[in-house]
């Protein structure tokens, strides 16, 4: 969609080791909130549309362009299993573009930095989406990029599109009470906006020995003042050394600081300090702009150093957000292509439909039995008049067992539920009376029986407890 508010900032860039676990939670996701692939499939030599589970093709593409709740057919979208990128351009913003949106949050978890989920051009809180898939896989994701945020101040930063974002925006942006944050980063961003380092009040080092059992803040204040100390031959030697420090890894930085003068200790303070805030020490040294100072030394920076408080994560935080919810339902009356029997929230008005399913069918006396052709007319009743497209399995285990008394019956009762209604319009066909005036002045809850009622013909376990086959 050209209008399309919801946005990945950056490139999905999932290790190779990460992508097998990160495609099992997104064709699960698409399962559990009901995204489908429509086909053809002939029926009494009628060609009905059905819909069908998500499942790669022999390119490992996953293809798919419906949503039982939404009810609406869209345009085709594509989900790489080999590359985890997810395209789609008509997605809309109810029950399907919801389901997407927890699938490009997923991209952003196992990217791992370098890729962000916008709302309208900026980063957005994702809390409630992290919710929505802890209830659907009941294991809890985070965002290891996102709690860097000195990491993604510089991604919004070096970008062009999206450089005017400031400490504010990050924040309104972070999900505070749901994952970590890198307290130390968040301060760096901080005082690059603010053009000024946060130094101790007191407890400062006095000497080199100190650095290791130091504070963040007292070890960039050490770094300031050696910096301060400098005479003006040697401010440029000193910024090449800081260019060299940022460009290196630990194991170079750590070789660096065996040496016995200031370049030494500047060197073991860089196995603790976060780039941005040495770059800041000097800057503010030299009374220079920081970012004229970052941008002239061309690099990304370092990232790895040496925590003895790391962020903390609630591991064993349980909350979730369900599903049935974040799709504006009250209840989950139309979920009963997954129900166990207990595992969904149902109204007291299905459980009283689910009662009289169970003695309705029992009461169905088959002296004409219904034949491929009945099958396929409710087939497309459906579609017509509800858009609402039944499952693949359904239509071929229904064609497969149609001489058998039990899978009549279903079918008789179903077409019961779609003719409620038609015996007010006697001097209507049925077909009339349906289109030109029931269906769209049946009560809401019409439409959910209908559509729970094939829902639960689908589900084969729950179906052989209720109804015996």
């Amino acid at each position: 969609m050209k209008d399309n508010i919801y946005q990945l900032a950056g490139k999905v860039n999932v290790p190779t080791e990460k992508r097998d676990e990160m495609n099992k939670h997104v064709l699960e996701i698409m399962d559990k909130c009901g995204i489908r692939k429509t086909v053809e499939m002939i029926v009494a030599g009628e060609k009905v549309t059905v819909v069908r589970s998500v499942r790669p093709n022999e390119d490992g593409i996953v293809l798919f362009d419906y949503s039982i709740f939404e009810k609406k057919k869209r345009k085709i979208s594509t989900y790489d299993l080999n590359t985890c990128e997810l395209h789609t351009e008509d997605r809309g913003y109810n029950e399907f573009g919801a389901v997407m949106n927890m699938i490009m949050v997923l991209q952003e978890a196992y990217t791992n930095g370098g890729c962000y989920f916008l709302v309208s051009g900026k980063l957005h809180n994702v809390e409630i989406y992290l919710l929505l898939i802890q209830g659907v896989l009941g294991e809890r994701i985070t965002l290891p990029g996102r709690i860097r945020m000195w990491e993604v101040y510089l991604f919004f930063r070096n970008s062009e599109e999206y450089k005017n974002v400031t400490f504010e925006d990050l924040l309104d942006a972070y999900a505070k009470s749901y994952g970590k944050l890198d307290i130390e980063q968040a301060q760096a961003v901080l005082e690059i906006e603010e053009k000024k380092l946060i130094f101790p009040d007191k407890e400062m080092i006095s000497c080199r020995d100190e650095i290791n059992a130091a504070s963040p803040d007292c070890r960039t204040e050490y770094a300031y003042r050696i910096f301060r100390g400098m005479n003006e031959a040697e401010k440029n030697t000193i910024k090449s050394f800081l260019a060299e420090l940022l460009n290196a890894d630990f194991a170079k930085r750590k070789e660096l600081s065996l040496r016995q003068d200031e370049r030494g200790i500047l060197a073991e303070l860089s196995l603790y300090v976060l780039p941005a805030r040495l770059v800041l020490a000097y800057a503010q040294a030299v009374e220079m702009d920081f970012w004229e100072i970052w941008d002239s030394l061309g690099t990304q920076g370092y990232s790895d150093i040496i925590r003895k408080n790391t962020p903390k994560d609630a591991e064993n935080d349980s909350r979730s957000f369900p599903f049935y919810k974040a799709i504006q339902r009250k209840n989950e009356d139309e979920f009963l292509e997954f129900w166990d029997g207990s595992n969904l929230m149902l109204s007291q008005d299905m459980k009283e439909c689910i009662r009289d399913w169970e003695e309705r069918i029992k009461g169905i006396r088959v002296f004409t039995a219904p034949t491929e052709h009945f099958l396929a007319e409710i087939v497309v009743r459906l579609e017509r008049s509800y858009c609402r497209y039944v499952d693949e399995t359904f239509v071929t285990e229904f064609m497969e067992h149609g001489t058998e008394l039990n899978y009549q019956k279903a079918l008789i009762l179903l077409q019961q539920l779609l003719d409620k209604g038609q015996e007010c319009f006697p001097e209507l066909t049925g077909r009339q009376a349906e289109e030109w005036i029931i269906r769209g002045a049946r009560e809401g809850f019409d439409y959910i029986e209908i559509s729970a009622f094939a829902s639960l013909l689908a589900n084969k376990r729950q179906r052989n407890i209720l109804f015996g086959f």
